[in-house]
């Protein structure tokens, strides 16, 4: 399926903050630095760093076709079609 989820997990310690996107099959801990799961001390951090991760994932990695959408390559779309300029017009509605 298709789907996101965040959610927290409570483990020795404190929380893990958990993800599952997607193109994953299961959901995986936030990874700190050393590639070891980030505990958080309460179960509210690991809400607000699934939030911002996931927030994260989805605002800055838009696909379409299998791509990641790049303003670049947009802006180069923009400019160069079949060799001419095509202008662009945007209109209040």
């Amino acid at each position: 399926m298709n789907h996101f989820a965040g959610f927290t997990t409570p483990v020795v310690g404190g929380h893990h903050a958990m993800l599952r996107f997607a193109e994953d099959g299961k959901a995986e801990p936030v990874m700190a630095a050393g590639g070891k799961p980030m505990v958080f001390a309460s179960e509210l951090e690991a809400q607000k760093a699934v939030t911002d991760h996931l927030l994260r994932y989805i605002n800055g990695r838009l696909r379409r076709d299998g791509e990641i959408i790049t303003s670049t390559r947009d802006a180069a779309e923009h400019i160069f079609r079949k060799g001419r300029m095509i202008p662009v017009e945007r209109r209040a509605t």
